[in-house]
């Protein structure tokens, strides 16, 4: 009788705590249903709710069942001691209190990670720790109602706590059920709970690849909950830092279909006019500076430019074009170091030099090599891992502070302001005595979005649309507007500069790190809006006289493009990694690798791609950035197979230069 009692006190606990954060869960997919889907889009799809409804329950049964599967089973172990059995009731409680709290977090988090990176947790949510830590969570601090999330999740918990305690209070009135019964009721209880921690009666437990529930990709993205994403991420980020041996023979296939050629390097074409006037070379990386952001550019009531749009109409400036990724540790690993991998400079892999970084090309041509930000490049290890990688110098926060000690009282979290290390660059190439190769990566374009008092704005104006889009952040929308406008600014004030410098020709590129976060896209017509960034090139005209140059606006392209367009620009005969990239400014462009690549887009001379599952194909249209959602076709099949043999070629590449580096040690 003592057994059953505390046996059916501690079922009745655990299913109502299994019931209770399966409910939060539902509650949270709900929430985010009703926020993130555009409900002109579901015309037709009640079948594929109802699948999103279902297996989401499914999820986070399991979770549940998963959660509280250690307390019923130590549980039942205890329920036949009545002094043990009281000294586990406190115990059993304080467990559920934290497991529903923990849930509770997650849930909230979940959905305002989505209204931030239009995902559930993914790759990205490691950057916290990865990441300025202090800065990130400052800027969650001042964008999300941390105070009022927390202080729902306790109010939650507590409820889950005082459940609790009635469930397993002592009660002298217990009808004592007959054994075949009990033990029908105990077989039917752990079954059932067995299941559900399975999430199927089939072969195969509840897996990721079940979230696939429709064509419409908001929909997957809703199904699972935020333990399981964060589950996948773990997962997925363990199979990202891991570097296993190829050979030259197993990436030949991939570089042949990628870049129609079986050579992992390259040259640029001998140019003796180079060889005798080295131009200068600046890229400048942006942070957010997305094209779905200046969608909402108007020069006269909404300039988003500042000075950067007289540039924009003068020089090189193309649209179709993609970040590498969606964060600005996976953009800058693509760029400078060809990495698939954000996180190289902190994996096994941090110590070794990579033959084919972007600086090298610059080192063995007699550069001297610049890497300048106005933030702390303690972020990712850079202070330590760039000059590994051939970087003679690099400028922070800390450099820029004793040059100008007066831009401290304008630091934020993430730095102090870009036209700080605009400056800074201005002054090194007004000092330089050899040729310099430069790359900037901002950082005032973060929340809490502020400008220094200095900076005079250009007019801006918050429009319905983008007020609607943007969300109920606690940042002011108009602060983040002028903010993107100055950083922006800084840039067109610094190309101007340069352009008017007597010194060296200096060869000045401009992209952003990725989209702007926080602005909620409309799908599919901005498929490409949504990831895509502009790249700006100038060339100065003694330069420009001396290369076969074709500027077509509407020539695609990605950050792949970026160094091969530089070193085209710039160096005689210059040996450099041949992963897709191509001189974006060719005579002649090569249709091999005229293609964009972001880890969620696909640009094609034929049209974009959504990389999501199920992906779908959008032919290009006549002008602009926006697509035709009624133009909707399969992905056809060579454009399929070359984006998947682009991503295994990436990865083959770099296994096999972190094993000749290891070799080469």
């Amino acid at each position: 009788m003592m057994y059953q009692k505390h046996f059916r006190q501690l079922t009745k606990l655990v299913w109502f705590q299994v019931l209770f954060v399966t409910l939060i869960m539902c509650v949270g997919r709900a929430v985010m249903f009703a926020y993130f889907v555009d409900t002109n889009q579901l015309t037709g799809k009640s079948a594929d709710i109802w699948r999103m409804v279902v297996t989401g329950l499914r999820y986070d049964l399991r979770v549940s069942a998963i959660g509280f599967a250690p307390l019923y089973l130590i549980g039942l172990l205890l329920a036949a001691h009545s002094t043990i059995w009281r000294a586990f009731r406190p115990i059993a409680i304080t467990y559920s209190t934290v497991i529903v709290f923990i849930i509770t977090a997650i849930t909230i988090g979940n959905y305002y990670y989505y209204q931030t990176y239009h995902n559930h947790y993914d790759l990205f949510a490691f950057g916290l720790f990865e990441d300025d830590t202090e800065a990130v969570v400052m800027n969650m601090w001042q964008d999300y109602p941390i105070v009022q999330s927390t202080l729902l999740t306790l109010a939650v918990a507590v409820l889950g706590a005082w459940m609790s305690h009635r469930l397993t209070a002592t009660s002298k009135h217990v009808t004592r059920w007959f054994s075949p019964v009990a033990v029908v009721y105990g077989l039917i209880s752990i079954t059932v709970f067995f299941v559900a921690a399975r999430g199927s009666i089939g072969t195969f437990p509840l897996r990721q690849a079940n979230a696939q529930v429709s064509e419409l990709v908001v929909l997957n993205k809703l199904t699972p909950n935020g333990f399981m994403a964060i589950d996948w991420a773990i997962k997925a980020r363990k199979a990202d830092t891991k570097f296993v041996d190829v050979s030259l023979q197993d990436g030949e296939a991939l570089l042949s279909q990628v870049v129609g050629s079986n050579e992992l390097f390259t040259h640029t074409a001998e140019n003796p006019y180079l060889e005798k006037n080295q131009p200068n070379v600046v890229l400048a990386v942006m942070e957010s500076l997305g094209s779905n952001m200046l969608a909402f550019d108007d020069p006269k009531t909404n300039d988003m430019l500042g000075s950067l749009r007289q540039h924009f109409n003068q020089d090189f400036l193309f649209t179709r074009f993609l970040s590498a990724d969606n964060g600005t540790a996976p953009s800058m690993a693509q760029i400078m170091f060809s990495s698939p991998v954000q996180s190289i400079s902190q994996s096994s892999a941090q110590n070794l030099t990579l033959a084919g970084n972007a600086f090298q090309p610059y080192k063995q041509a007699g550069y001297k090599t610049i890497f300048v930000s106005p933030g702390n490049m303690a972020w990712r290890d850079y202070m330590s891992y760039l000059p590994k990688q051939g970087v003679d110098r690099v400028v922070d926060q800390n450099t820029l502070l004793a040059q100008y000690p007066e831009a401290e009282k304008y630091m934020t979290d993430w730095g102090l302001p870009d036209d700080v290390a605009f400056k800074y660059v201005e002054k090194l190439l007004s000092e330089e005595t050899q040729p310099l190769f430069i790359i900037l990566l901002s950082v005032t374009n973060h929340p809490p979005y502020e400008t220094p008092d200095y900076y005079s704005p250009y007019p801006t104006h918050v429009s319905d649309d983008y007020r609607t889009r943007a969300g109920q952040g606690q940042i002011a929308p108009e602060g983040i507007q002028t903010t993107f406008q100055y950083s922006a600014d800084s840039l067109g004030q610094f190309i101007s500069h340069v352009k008017q410098s007597p010194k060296r020709p200096t060869v000045i590129a401009a992209t952003g790190d990725h989209q702007m976060r926080r602005i909620a896209a409309t799908m599919p017509q901005e498929i490409l809006l949504d990831k895509g960034v502009p790249f700006y090139l100038y060339i100065p005209e003694a330069i420009q006289a001396h290369l076969d140059i074709t500027f077509d606006a509407n020539r695609i392209g990605s950050h792949k493009d970026i160094m091969p367009s530089l070193y085209n620009a710039s160096l005689s005969n210059a040996r450099y990694l041949n992963v897709g990239g191509r001189n974006i400014v060719a005579k002649h462009d090569d249709p091999t690798l005229a293609f964009g690549a972001n880890t969620k887009v696909w640009l094609s001379d034929k049209g974009v791609v959504s990389l999501e599952k199920p992906r779908s194909f959008y032919p290009w249209p006549e002008s602009g950035l926006y697509l035709d959602p009624n133009a909707k076709q399969p992905v056809p099949v060579d454009i399929d197979k070359k984006a998947d043999d682009y991503v295994k070629m990436l990865q083959w590449q770099l296994n096999y230069r972190v094993m000749q580096a290891k070799q080469a040690q």
